[in-house]
Order: structure tokens, then sequence, then C-alpha cells
């Protein structure tokens, strides 16, 4: 026998050592005669009355609670235990009931303590439950000598726990404690604690012990699962690790995606699309990379512009102008200097506030895409500065939730308002905004609203910069009034740029090959010098005389031509394009000018921008046929001169051309203006014949009229009356809108149907448009009224319109907006539009307007054929029919005062219409429809059950659309589109399992009918079911589903994706290999990309592209020949992404592919000669619009990686090694030009710090990262506190500073520790303690978990439960905290305050009762002088908990979780870490640096650039000294660091002493701290600004 076995006479002696003790205890014998049975024990039981809570409860439930459990399982384990074992002094379940029924015979007055003997059973009986596995165990022989031994160690616990509370019981002790509740006995000084820890230690043990004889039995017994089990060991336990690593990664990403969920509910809320947001962030960098490079650098060396730069120097100006005349430059340079201002501000860390910049630029724009550009350029500010800052992101997602779902106030606030709400001019702490505007002047002046738009702005910003608020604003000289000015630096750009104009001189002609022979320099001189002087720093007039210069020399005209435009170009603008547009006249022919005449309608009139293919479908509208000639070679040849092509594709004006080209009539419309011919043909005398011969020969003469043979057009060619270029803006809304009737009656057609959705959504505009501008002589003919009218009534008589052009309402919103439709009901209502129509046409109208409600009434035929697609067809989409439906049942009446006619423009401030009386819902629209439609037969409720099962599952109802299903499926025999349905329904509510048996039938039925795209719909099901089973964690089946998916589509790559996805994060590494091998063999044409080549895309494109592509890597590294023809593709994809000018994909197809040849390329003698080719073409990359993007700084890091490591392993290097290393480091990092701590900055560092022992020089390359961790941590933001301490960590530990970034590392406390609630609420002053203790009891007796966010929340709610409870005392003096609710946790919907849960509260605020003496006014007087003294010591007891309690949820928020980078683990209590000192962030736990060091790692991610060459700093695993040092922010200094990374020796200061300390080290003057915000800047933003 083992020695660690006890004998059963050594198992004696320990039983005679525990009676020995239960008797000294005690004072009491346990050896009871006869001894106590377990029926003895239940009766003692059965006679204790404990509280009402369990009173109420049945008979079998209260011998549950009182322990029946435990009784029974210390039998059977008394059984076990006295097998084989003959002791002289009883069985050992008899000695656990002897011990147990003294216990339990307490006097009848110490109640308490008997609900103490309670609390006492629910924590044992959780840890004895496993022992009723011997009811099931026949022969206790065959147990196993270790399980005996455990046995009898958790039974002689158990006896002395009864012992320990027995003697607790008698000593007197309880009766003096102030605070008696039934889990005290676990946390009093009795040491019955600590014994039940070891009771629970025991249990636990003798559990692993039992798993592991049951296996040993099993294996013994079974030969084959022993097979088994070896070979599944290994997989099971890379699952569980790959499991555990998913979910921290998960974990690890959390941070960014709770920035990402605050950045998606500001954008939503602010009503700003993420299209929009995009586009305007391209547009603020377009001109500075549409123009000739090193254009604007100038601004870089202006003294005065550095100074405003320069956030540091508080002695500049903050406000900064560009002033200049139109086309001067401006955007070019304010595009210039934003992407300075980022290069040199971004920030090493989303989280750092320290400097944010944002920009808007104003682009000229229609009425109706932007009625109020100044908001919309605020908005888009605000979320900028939260894309660069998680505190105020946070801030502004909660003060925006402040705001009601309903409310208005993003729709209606005037810019002063939306500035204060957005703080956009209140930066908190040490951040500092630049904020920087451009095209103020190209806001059109027309509308007096957008003007006072204007000027509210430039007030705003001119009193609100200070020296954390900067402004960079450009504006044409007449904008700013002298006396608005505060002071300011200034710069006029006509003054600095006439080096820009000779370099764009420069480079048109060289690159449009023009006067480029060595004979043609003198001319070249002539012009540079000519027009760069001459256009005074118009950019406008160079391009028009370089147009015209280009043209001289294309038809070979003379040099006196040239200087004839040099001339010119000293003309205004004015002049130079009114020549431009007579030029143009006289080359174009007419039908030509018309046809640019048409586009000048679109282009002017329009409400947004147009593409060239909505163009082309408008021409085709017009003339009913196609040209011969593109329409994009029109219009960069003939039309270049008016009409231009911007980024994207869309056209626009040339700048100045209109407003020179929109007139107005100067005279009255002729009413009658059309030509009238008659004739009259007699005939006499004539017969038959000749009279069919007569006529036979005037057809003749008409057909040669209709083919001109009188040659009319020969005449009309050559003295034809051109139209000049021009646009009416009344004619050209008119065209559009008759354009809009024209689409509407003709069937839909392929040409026009690009137009399609900008002409239904945008018809109200254009009829708004012309009401407003159709007076005096532009007002239209009673025929063109006519016309209107004829067309919005066969819109809205009947819904068949709408019907044949459904597909180009997608856009179309004017079915749920008042507004709109009251524009179509004037129309409609004026009798000069609508008095010719039939008589029971008008009746129906007059129907409508005297209707409760017109704006229904109107949309009512239209919205009876949309209900009918919403439940009685499947072509519609349900989700948009319903959203058509709910908009029409909650369009309000019109306002109560109608408004006439001549006042309803685009910014009437009329009193808004009633609001609807609540939000409508799927069953009011459904009761409506119901009394519409005929809906009679099973066939007609199951569409109309799936239809709106389809509604329910897009509005995210997921059980009304599984009850819809359901319904359906009831009906009638299932369909296989109503099991699909109820399949993604349930999917949708997180019943995975339901879903895939579901979906399978559905396919089953599919597959057997004959449905169009029956093998499209199969493979997304397919999908759909690989997902749900992998959600099921079955990732066979998942693969199984897959598989047939390509089955049916083998050449679509997404499911080919999705396989090896599988395979991969599965660790199905055969299969994967085996899987890319077949793929990657494909057959693939040479233009083509292969299929590996799509799935690289989508590797690409996916959230976790670094691990996806390090497990491919890693998988083929074992076959050369994979790996190779997975390298082979990844090269094909590289040209082809160079091919399609793709730069994004291009970068890091190189990053990532010079990472795969570096690690595990085949030939090892030039893998770095590869990969560094690879890294220095992505370096080389431009991607970002204003600095390197993520694959040029990765590419970066890689190649210093490399050097540093080349500098690192040199066993005796000379000065001249290291230094041909050092080069090519200190040439990268310069090379970034950017403030970013970026890899590569870390590996100089550490070169500086560790190889060279530079420390000056080291702590320069980091200077802006220490700076960076200070601001975060001298800001008023909690939030970003644990950014700043470890940011702080890792710039000091790549200095080669160990000790102070161990200090800084633990600081910011781990993840929430179980226990952490407790070791804060550890008081040891009265009441503080008692009041904690019972709110320590509640929260276990509640068994609300481990997680300390839902034990905080608990704890809270109690606390403001017993403050509320004070107050109602003082109101009253009846309520009680035991009267008191307080909503729960997840756990329990209500959690009731029981009697003795606020025992210490009553007693203090009751005080004592008998202190009272009847008939004594003095004595009543002092109780209650004393209950209102006991009420405010409780209260303020309370206040000081709930202090702690808030202080600790509050380092939460600002604490951050490091994580080991292969397997997960966090660093907390149970794992310690270690952190490279070369590499940026990279940690390993204990297990994977050992397997690093030992060369045995497998690297999850390809980003990890760590080697087992490096050096680590060890964070020690927490433990409660450390957490509670890092709450009380106390660090230890003067020591030294142990082997286990824990600091020994030296003393603890306060953490803001040793900051102090590493500042000055640093040379970090501490900058004054910026005033607290205003009460109400705290109102509107939702939070306090307190102090640190």
């Amino acid at each position: 026998m083992s020695k660690t076995i006890r004998s059963d006479s050594s198992m004696e002696a320990m039983w005679r050592d525990a009676i020995l003790r239960f008797n000294e205890r005690t004072k009491m014998n346990v050896n009871m005669k006869p001894p106590k049975t377990l029926d003895d024990c239940i009766g003692e039981m059965e006679k204790t009355q404990l509280s009402a809570e369990y009173q109420e409860r049945t008979g079998k439930e209260k011998l549950e609670n009182y322990g029946i459990n435990i009784l029974r399982c210390l039998k059977l384990l008394g059984g076990v235990a006295a097998q084989g074992a003959e002791m002289v002094f009883g069985a050992p379940s008899s000695i656990c009931f002897n011990a147990l029924y003294l216990l339990l015979d307490a006097p009848e007055q110490l109640k308490s303590f008997r609900e103490a003997i309670d609390g006492l059973f629910d924590k044992l009986g959780p840890s004895l439950s496993v022992f009723r596995i011997y009811e099931k165990i026949e022969q206790f022989n065959d147990i196993e000598p270790e399980l005996k031994q455990a046995i009898h160690a958790v039974m002689i616990t158990f006896v002395d726990i009864c012992a320990l509370a027995i003697e607790l019981r008698d000593s007197g002790k309880w009766r003096k404690l102030k605070s008696r509740t039934r889990l005290l006995l676990l946390h009093d000084d009795s040491g019955i604690g600590t014994e039940i820890e070891k009771f629970e230690r025991l249990t636990q043990a003798h559990h692993s012990v039992q798993s592991t004889q049951t296996l040993k039995v099993l294996l013994e017994t079974r030969s084959d699962l022993t097979v088994f089990l070896e070979k599944e060991s290994e997989r099971s336990q890379q699952i569980a690790t790959d499991v555990a690593s998913l979910k921290a990664a998960d974990d690890k990403r959390s941070s960014e995606e709770i920035r990402r969920k605050h950045m998606e509910n500001i954008k939503k809320k602010l009503g700003i699309e993420d299209s929009f947001y995009k586009s305007f962030k391209e547009m603020c960098d377009k001109p500075r990379k549409d123009c000739v490079p090193n254009t604007a650098v100038w601004l870089m060396d202006d003294s005065k512009f550095q100074s405003w730069a320069e956030r540091d120097n508080k002695e500049s100006e903050p406000l900064f102008v560009v002033t200049g005349a139109p086309n001067t430059g401006k955007s070019v340079v304010l595009s210039t200097a934003v992407h300075h201002l980022r290069s040199v501000y971004e920030s090493p860390a989303r989280n750092s506030p320290r400097t944010l910049v944002a920009a808007y630029f104003f682009t000229p724009t229609k009425d109706d895409q932007d009625k109020r550009p100044i908001a919309t350029a605020l908005k888009c500010i605000a979320i900028q500065l939260a894309d660069q800052d998680s505190a105020y992101a946070k801030s502004l997602s909660q003060s925006c939730d402040g705001k009601s779902e309903n409310s208005s106030f993003f729709r209606d606030a005037n810019c002063e308002e939306l500035w204060d709400f957005l703080r956009i001019g209140s930066p908190k702490g040490n951040v500092t905004h630049y904020l920087v505007f451009d095209g103020l002047g190209s806001m059109a002046d027309e509308s007096s609203d957008k003007r006072e738009q204007k000027e509210q702005l430039v007030s705003i910003l001119c009193k609100s910069v200070q020296s954390s608020v900067r402004v960079l604003l450009s504006v044409r000289q007449d904008t700013l009034q002298t006396e608005d000015r505060p002071p300011h630096s200034n710069i006029e750009v006509e003054q600095h740029s006439e080096p820009d104009i000779q370099k764009y001189i420069g480079h048109f002609l060289k690159s449009n090959d023009l006067l480029q022979d060595p004979d043609d320099e003198a001319l070249r001189t002539k012009i540079l010098e000519t027009l760069s002087k001459q256009v005074r720093g118009n950019f406008n007039k160079v391009k028009a005389a370089l147009e015209n210069i280009r043209e001289v020399v294309a038809s070979d005209g003379l040099e006196t031509d040239i200087d004839k435009t040099l001339n010119e170009s000293n003309m205004t603008e004015k002049e130079i394009s009114q020549i431009t547009v007579a030029q143009l006249e006289s080359r174009l022919t007419g039908e030509e000018i018309d046809e640019l005449n048409e586009l000048l309608v679109w282009v002017i009139c329009g409400r947004e921008r147009f593409s060239i293919d909505q163009l082309n479908a408008a021409l085709i509208l017009r003339s009913q046929r196609r040209g011969t000639l593109r329409l994009r070679k029109k219009l960069e040849i003939k039309y270049a001169n008016i009409l231009i092509v911007t980024v994207g594709g869309f056209v626009g004006v040339q700048d100045n051309m209109k407003d020179l080209l929109t007139k107005g009539r100067t005279k009255p419309r002729n009413t009658d203006d059309t030509s009238t011919f008659s004739a009259t043909i007699t005939i006499t005398k004539g017969d038959v014949r000749s009279v069919q011969s007569f006529l036979w020969s005037l057809s003749q003469k008409f057909d040669s009229l209709a083919h001109d043979t009188f040659g009319f057009q020969q005449i009309l060619d050559q003295k034809r009356m051109k139209n000049n270029i021009q646009v009416n803006e009344v004619d050209g809304n008119f065209t559009i809108v008759r354009r809009t009737f024209h689409f509407l009656a003709s069937e839909p057609n392929k040409e026009s149907q690009a137009l399609g959705n900008y002409l239904l959504k945008y018809l109200p505009r254009h009829l708004e448009q012309i009401t407003q501008k159709a007076t005096g002589y532009e007002e239209l003919t009673p025929s063109q009224k006519r016309e209107v009218g004829e067309g919005l009534f066969a819109l809205f008589v009947s819904g068949e319109v709408i019907e044949r052009h459904w597909y180009s309402c997608q856009l179309l919103d004017w079915y749920d907006k008042p507004e709109d439709v009251e524009i179509f009901r004037r129309w409609l209502d004026d009798p000069s539009t609508t008095g010719h129509l039939g008589w029971l046409d008008r009746e129906w109208l007059k129907e409508v307007k005297e209707d409760s409600n017109p704006n229904q009434a109107i949309l009512g035929k239209i919205m009876k054929k949309v209900a009918t697609h919403w439940l009685c067809d499947r072509k519609w989409n349900a989700v948009k029919a319903f959203k058509w439906l709910k908009g029409f049942r909650q369009m309000p009446p019109p306002r109560k005062e109608e408004r006439s006619p001549s006042s309803h423009g685009l910014n009437d401030s009329s009193p808004p219409a009633d609001p609807p009386p609540g939000p409508v819902l799927v069953a009011d629209v459904l009761t409506w429809c119901k009394e519409m439609l005929s809906i009679n037969t099973d066939e007609d409720r199951v569409l109309m059950y799936e239809r709106l099962g389809e509604t329910y599952f897009g509005e995210n109802e997921f059980a009304k659309a599984i009850e819809a299903y359901n319904h359906a499926i009831g009906l009638t025999e299932p369909g296989w589109k109503s099991l699909e349905g109820l399949a993604r329904a349930l999917a949708g509510d997180g019943q995975h399992e339901k879903a895939c048996e579901t979906m399978e039938r559905s396919l089953k039925l599919l597959n057997d009918e004959d449905t169009p795209d029956k093998q499209a719909l199969i493979t997304v099901n397919y999908g759909r079911l690989a997902e749900w089973f992998l959600a099921l964690e079955q990732p066979r089946r998942a693969i199984e589903y897959t598989k047939r998916a390509i089955e049916v589509t083998p050449k679509a790559h997404k499911p080919n994706f999705e396989l090896l996805r599988i395979y991969l994060f599965n660790d199905l590494i055969e299969d994967a290999v085996a899987f890319l091998g077949d793929m990657v063999k494909a057959e693939v044409t040479q233009d083509e990309a292969s299929l590996f080549g799509q799935v690289i895309s989508d590797i690409a494109n996916d959230s976790d592209l670094e691990g996806f592509f390090g497990r491919l890597f890693e998988a083929v590294s074992g076959n050369t020949e994979t790996l190779l023809s997975a390298l082979h593709e990844m090269d094909r994809e590289i040209d082809r992404a160079r091919k399609e000018d793709n730069m994004i994909y291009l970068a890091q197809l190189l990053l990532y592919n010079g990472i795969a040849v570096y690690r595990w390329g085949p030939e090892e003698a030039t893998r770095a000669e590869r990969a560094i080719r690879c890294w220095e073409q992505c370096i080389n990359i431009d991607i970002s619009s204003w600095n390197w993007n993520y694959p040029n700084i990765a590419a970066s890091s890689w190649l210093c990686g490399h050097y540093f490591n080349q500098a690192l392993a040199l066993s005796q290097p000379t000065p001249q090694d290291l230094d041909a290393y050092f080069q090519k480091l200190k040439h990268l990092v310069e090379k970034e030009s950017s403030s970013v701590v970026t890899g590569s900055k870390m590996y100089l560092a550490c070169y500086y710090s560790r190889i060279s022992k530079d420390v000056p020089n080291a702590q320069k390359i980091l200077q802006r990262g220490i700076e960076s961790a200070f601001d975060m941590l001298s800001d008023d933001v909690d939030d970003n506190d644990g950014w700043g301490y470890h940011e702080l960590g890792d710039a000091l530990m790549h200095c080669g500073d160990d000790l102070n970034a161990l200090r800084a590392y633990t600081l910011p406390v781990p993840e929430r520790a179980e226990h952490s609630l407790s070791w804060v609420l550890d008081f040891d002053t009265e009441p503080e303690r008692s009041l904690s203790n019972e709110l320590i009891v509640a929260m276990e007796k509640y068994h609300l978990g481990s997680d300390v966010k839902v034990q905080i929340d608990f704890i809270l709610k109690r606390i403001e439960s017993a403050l509320s409870n004070t107050d109602a005392h003082e109101d009253d003096g009846k309520s009680s905290a035991s009267d008191q609710v307080v909503e729960g946790t997840s756990q329990e919907s209500l959690i009731p305050i029981d009697d003795n849960i606020g025992a210490t509260s009553k007693r203090i605020t009751e005080g004592n009762p008998n202190q009272a003496i009847e008939g004594s006014d003095n004595a009543i007087e002092k109780t209650e002088t004393d209950e209102e003294s006991n009420k405010i010591e409780m209260k303020t007891a309370y206040e000081k908990i709930k202090l702690k309690v808030d202080g600790l949820a509050a380092v939460f928020n600002s604490s951050i979780h490091r994580y080991c980078d292969v397997c997960y683990k966090k660093w907390n209590l149970e794992n310690s870490l270690n952190i490279c000192k070369y590499c940026d962030s990279t940690d390993f736990c204990d297990d994977c640096l050992g397997k690093l060091k030992a060369g045995t790692l497998k690297l999850r991610s390809i980003a990890t650039q760590c080697n087992k060459s490096h050096d680590w700093l060890r964070l020690a695993k927490w433990d409660k000294e450390t957490y509670l040092r890092a709450l009380r922010k106390e660090v230890c200094v003067g020591g030294q660091i142990d082997s286990e990374g824990r600091f020994t020796g030296g003393k603890m200061v306060p953490a803001a002493e040793w900051l102090d300390r590493v500042k000055k080290q640093w040379g970090i003057i501490e900058k004054q701290k910026p005033e607290q915000a205003s009460p109400e800047d705290e109102e509107a933003t939702g939070e306090k600004t307190e102090p640190k």
C-alpha cells in the first residue's frame, strides 16, 4: 500500500482525535448512548420553527431545505467508511449524527442561531451532494482505499464544524453580536469559516479521486476505450484551449466592440449615415491628393502656422484664418494642413485624448441634399472626435441616449445648441481640439436660413477659440467682418501661391507633352512666368488658359495665338467664362446645344449629384434613343469646358459656370406659341379611280416629306438659329417633373431604370421648387399646370403606377412625410391644375379633401395595393412593404392652420402637425389590412402568416416571427418556405438546435420542388445550417453542410472560404491542408482570379485576418508543395491588386506574404531577403488620407524587428557592425514621420537602451508616448486611466526602466475578482462593518455568481433602498427596510429585503424602546433625539459603504486586461504574464513562454513577432494584497523585483507621488488644469467633471 494511503488503524486514530476535540470544545460527549440516527435528526429539525419564508413551503420542500440531503449523504458516507473498519467507538455516521443532533438542540430563545444553522446547511449542501453517487454503488467493498480515506477526512471535518458552531452558541458570544444573520457563522472569527473552506477542499479532493478511480475501472474493463481516449486526448485538450482562446479573443476585442457600438449609436442618433461619414472624410483629403505633389508645402514653413499648430505653445493665437478669392487653392492649403496635423498628432492609441483633429469641407450641395449644412458639419466634427477618443465617445453616446427617441432635438437644434451639446468647444482635461473648416464661401447665400447658419457658425468659432480649441478657417475676404474677428493669425493665399501655380503649369505641360522640345524652352518659360503673375493665384484662370494653349498647339497655331491666350488670362473669371461659352456655342451644333442644356437642367436643378449612367438615362427619357457616342466621351471632350466628371463618376458644373448659365425669364411666357397649319382639298367630278390615284400620289409626297426629299433639313442646318447654352430654373424643374410623369406612364426598362429611384424620391421637391419660383414672368402656362395635374392624379388614383415601378421606389420616403404629401395635395386642390378632369375624378379629390385625415386619404389607394403585396404574394420584400404601411398608418392629419400656397417655403416655420397617437405596431397595420383585403382560404392564411413571420424577423421580433410561422405550418401541410422562415426565426432567437432540425426539413422539401434560383437557395441554407451547427459546437456537422453547399455551387468562393475557416479554427489541420491542396490546383485562366485567390480576398476582409492567415500558413508549413502553391497564389493576387489599383488590398497582401515567407518560407537562405522586399514595397504604398495605415506600420515594424534581432544576435559586435543595423532602424523610424508610438519606434528605443545603453535617446524616441500616457492620467476622464498606466509601462520598459514599468503595470486593477467586494468592504468600524456583512450575506443568499458587476449592482440597489427607507422614516416614521423591494438581478426580478438583512439598520434607527418611560416628556424627547441621531449614523454608514462600492465600480470602468497573445489567458489571480521587453505589446503566459523558448510554440496569429532570443518582464499573479494596493493607488518604491515578478523591500507611497518622480525624470512639466465644466455643461453631458 502506498505511503500516502492511511491504514484503518491510523484512520481510527484520526477519529479518536476528532472525538477528543469535540468533547473539549463543547464540554459534551459525542459518543451518545444510544447513538442518534437519521430519523432523530430529522425529528429535531421538524421541531425547529424557522423564518416565515420557510413555513409556507410543503413538508417535502421543508425537509430538503432543513438539510435532509446532508443527512442522507452523511449516512451514505458512514456506510462507505465503515466497510472493513471495526472501530471501538462506533460507526462514523453515528458520530456525525450525534454531533449534528447536539448542534440542533438549541434553546428556544436562540431562534436566530437556528437560522444561522440553516445558513450553514445552505453552504454545506452543494459540496455534500456529490456523495449521492454512492446510492448507486451496490458493493462498498469495491471502493478504492484512496476514496475511503477522502470520505473519512470529509466526515471528520463535518464533526469539527459542528463542534465549533456549538462552542460559539454556548459561549455567550452569539448574544453579544450586533448583527446575527443566517450566514454570519461563515464570516465570524470562531474558525468555522476556515473549517468550511477545508471541508470544501476535501470534498473537491474526494471528487477528483472518485473521478480518477472511475476512469481506472473503466479503462481496465474497456481496452478499446483506452485506445480511443489516447487518440482523442491531445485533440480534446487542443479544442479546450481553442475554445478558451476564442472566448478570450472576444473579450480582448470587447473594448473595441464597445467603442464601435458607441460610434454606431452616435451616428444613428445624430442622423449621419456611415457612407456619408466616410465620403466626407475622403472629401477632406481629396484636394491634397488631387493636386500636384508638394503643393502648399509652404504653409508648413510659415512661422505663424507653426506657432498655431504647436499645441504646447500657449502664446499662439488659437484662430488661424486663411483668406483668398474663389479658386485660389484655399481647399488645397487646408487639406494639406489637416494632413500635417494628423501626421503630428495621430494618437498611439484610440484612447489617447491628447490632441484630436477634426475637419469638415463644405461643398456646393443641393438644398434637398442638406438643408442644414452647418448642423451636419458639427455632427461630423463630433463623430471624428469620438472616433479618436473613446472616453468622449462614451460620454457623447450616453448624452445622445438622454434625448428621447422621438425627440426632434438633433433635427431642429440651432448651431449654438448643437455646439454646446456636442461639447466641441469644451474639451476636458488636457485634451486639445484642432478644428478645420473649409468651403464656407461655397455655400449658396440664396437661402436666408443658410446665411443665418453660416453667420452663427462664424460667431461661435470666434467666441469659442482658446488654447485648447484651435480653429483653422478658410474664408473669402468679405466673409468675416473686421469687428467680428478676435485676435487671430492670417494668411492671404494669393501672396504665397505663385510657386504652386508654376508647379501646376509645369505639370500640365509635361503630362500633356506640350512644348517639351529643347527649342520650346523659351516659350515654356514665357508661359510659366506670364501666367503665374497674371492669374493672381486663380487656378481656374490657369486651367482655362492652359486648355486654350493645348487647343492652339493641337491645331498647329502660331506663337501669336499663344500670346493672345496669355493676354486674355488677365481678364476676370466672368469674362473668361463668357468667352468660353461663346466659343463653345459656335463649335456645337443645335442638337448638341439642346443636349447640353438638357444635361445642365439635371446637373443644376437636380437635388443631388448625378452619375454618368443617370444622365444617360435622362437623355434617353428626352429623346427615346441612345446616341452612338458614349456620354463620358462627350463630357470629357465636347462639353468639358462646361461640365466636369468628378471622383466617383459624378458630373458637376465647372466653377463659376452655374451663375453665368442660370438665367431668368425677361418677358412673359407666350400662352399660345404653337404654330398651326390648315389645308382644304376639294374634289369635283372625280371618279373612284382618279380619287384613289390622287390620294396615293399625295401619300407618296407625305412620305417624301418624312424622308426630307425636299431638302428641308439642309436648309435648317444652314440657316437654323441655334439656342443659347443656358438654364432657367423653373423650366428646369418643370422638365424634370415632366420626365418623371413620362417615366411613370411607361413600362420599366433598363435604359431609364437608373434614374427611377431619383425621380420618385424627389418629385415633391421639384414641385415645391416650381411653387416657390414660378411667379411673375416665370409662372407656368395653364397647359403646363394641367400636365402636372394629370400626372399627379394618375399617380394617386390607383396603386398601379407604384406597383408597376415598385423597384424604383426603394429610396422613396414621402409615404410617411406629411410635409411632402401636403405638397401633392396643394397641387391637386388647385382648380387650374385639376379643373379639366372628369366629374368622377373631381369627386374623388373632393372626398380626399373633406376626409378627417386627407394626408392618409390621398395615399389610400396606393396603400391598398401595397397591402396586397405585403400579405398576399411574395414578389415584394415584406419588410419594405410593411414600412410603407406603417408610415401611412402613423401619418398625422394636416396642420390645423393650413398654409396658403404662396407661403409654403422650404424653411416655413408654421406650427408642426399634431403628433401621431403612438408607435404603430405590426398588429395595428395587420388589422387595417385585413379590413381592406379578402383573406378567406387556408392557402391565403398560410401566405399571410409567412409574410408576417418575414416582417417580424426583419423587425428583430423573433418570438413573434416564430409564432407567425407556426400558425402557417399548423394550417396545412408545411411548405419549405414556412419551414425555412421558422428555422431562421428560431436561430435569431438562439434556438439553434431546433433551427437546424427545421431547416433540414425545409431543404428536403425544397430539393423535391422546381423553384426558381433553387441552387442559390439551397447553397444559402446549407451555409446557414453550417453557421448554426458551429454555434452548437458541432464542427463536423458544419463541415458536412458546407461541403454540400460547395457541391451545389462548386465555383462559389464563399462556401470554400467558410469550409477553410471551419477546418483551421477547429484544428482539423490534415483536412485543411488536403482541402487547400485541391483548391490551389484548380484550373484558372490567366486574367481572372483563381478560387484560392478569391478566398484570400475573403480572408483579407475577415475581422480576424491575422489569426486566419497565421493558422493557414502554420497548417501548410509542413507540406512544401501546398505551401509553395499558396505563396504562388498570393503572388498572383498581388499582381491583380496592382492592376486594379487596389492599394489597401495590395498593402495587406505584401505584408502577410512577407510574414509568411519570413516565418515559413521553404528556402531558409532566401527567406529574409524575399520578406524584406515585400515589406519595403508595402511601406511605399500610399493608402491613408493623412498617415500610414496599419499595413504600412506593421511592415515597418517587421523590418525593424528583423534588423534589431540581427543586431541582438551579434556575439562580439564591432561599432561598425552595430551601426549598419542602427542606421536601418533609424531610417525606417524617420520615414514614418509621425508621433504614433509604433513597433518600429519600440525596437529603436530598445536598441538605444538595451544595446547601446543610451537611455536619453531612447526617451526621446518615446517621449510622445510618455506625454500621451500622462495626459490620460491627468485629465478628468477615468475611463482611459488603465490605458494610460499600461502605455506608461510600455514606454518605461522599452527604455530599460523595468522597475518603474512594473509599478505602472500593477496600478490598474485587472478583471473583476470574485472576492473584490468583500475585500473592499472590510471595515474596522461599526456600524459600517455590520452593515457590510449584511450586504455580503444578502448577496450570497441570492446566489449572484462570480460576476462582480452583477454583485455591485445588487449591493448598490440594496443601499439605495436602505437610504430611501431612512428618508421615509423621516417623513412618516412608518416604513422599514423590510417593507421595501429592490429591483433584482437577472436571477430575481424582485428581491425582498427580509427581516434579518436590515437588522443592524433597524436597531440603529429604532434605538432602545425601553429607554422611553411612559409619562415622561423629557424621556420622549430624548428618545426622539436619539432616534434621529441613529438615523443619521446609519445613513452616514451606508453612504461610506456606497462610496467604496462606487469607487470599485469606477475602477472597473478604467481597468484593462492583458492577455497571452497565443492562448489568451488573462493576467489575473490565476495566471502570471510575461511581457516582451523588445516587441510592442507582446505578452505570453508561463506555458506559452516555455514553449516559445523550447521552439515548440505554434503562433496562432501572423502578427506576433517575438522569438526565443528576446527577454521578458514577468508580471506575477494578482493576489489580495496587490489587488487592494492597486485600489488604494499605492506603489512600492526602493525595492527590487524577485524571480516571480514581485517587489521585495522598499516602501509604499501614493501613486501620485511616484508619478511626479517619473515626470521629473522625463522632464515633463505639469500643465495647468483647465477650469471645471459649468453645471450647465454637466447637465448637458449627463456626467460630472471631478478632479482625480
